[in-house]
């Protein structure tokens, strides 16, 4: 009897241990998904925009790349992520709304080890001038020998970097898991479908019929809801012509 109820209890476990396998497995994959959108998303759409998209809207900046970059880090971090993040609005994960957590406990690390440059500044302002300020100064590298020599020498540079490698993440995790949480309760997948299906038929009703779709051999019939209009078999209406009251010469 004992026997029996153990068993039970093994195989009882057993499902219960692989779901939270996946569930790590899945959170693992979302985090490598957030990292990856600050990796390479978040430069690239940051160039993007100041190349092709401001000079379209005839709005060009003066401001280097780097420093654009920088300037707007998390606008071009967090919208990205956010974008994928509904994504999970079909799967459902739950474990995407936490992946906010890792890069959090990271920056908060970092934050409350950065060292104070002097005794005369303190410990707080000096981290979050690292990895919160903004008022970058970093010119464009004319070549590689010029881009090697802004990275060793320019603290703007660094302390830019810095906010990529790790307060990036955090926007880029918060975007995500606000997301996965607005998927998880709303019917988004379907919502948009849905959207996207009424978009189609009142885009169909309202195309004119072409000329052999006019003139075809359908069978036609009297329309009692539309005076003046004949329907087709598939209650498409096209006009019906008025007789004129001049009589023809």
């Amino acid at each position: 009897m004992e026997d029996a109820t153990g068993g039970q209890g093994l195989s009882q476990a057993r499902p219960a241990g692989r779901a939270r396998g996946w569930q790590v497995l899945w959170f693992l994959l979302h985090l490598a998904v957030v990292y990856a959108i600050t990796n390479f998303c978040t430069t690239w759409l940051a160039g993007w925009t100041r190349g092709t998209v401001l000079p379209l809207l005839q709005k060009p900046t003066s401001s280097s790349s780097f420093e654009f970059l920088f300037s707007h880090i998390f606008a071009f971090s967090f919208v990205p992520a956010f974008a994928v993040g509904l994504i999970n609005a079909r799967f459902k994960h739950r474990v995407a709304q936490f992946v906010w957590l890792v890069p959090t406990v990271v920056l908060a690390y970092k934050f409350l080890t950065f060292p104070a440059p002097s005794v005369f500044h303190s410990q707080f302002s000096a981290a979050f001038h690292q990895y919160f300020g903004s008022g970058f100064l970093i010119p464009d590298p004319r070549d590689w020998h010029d881009f090697w020599t802004i990275v060793r020498s320019n603290p703007d540079m660094a302390r830019g970097m810095s906010q990529l490698n790790f307060a990036a993440p955090v926007y880029a995790g918060i975007g995500y898991s606000v997301a996965a949480w607005i998927g998880r309760r709303t019917n988004l997948s379907q919502k948009v479908s849905e959207t996207v299906k009424i978009w189609e038929d009142a885009r169909f009703e309202h195309r004119p019929l072409g000329r052999n779709q006019l003139y075809s051999n359908q069978p036609v019939q009297q329309s009692r809801s539309e005076e003046g209009w004949l329907t087709t078999s598939d209650d498409r209406p096209i006009p019906c012509p008025t007789p004129s009251p001049w009589p023809l010469a």
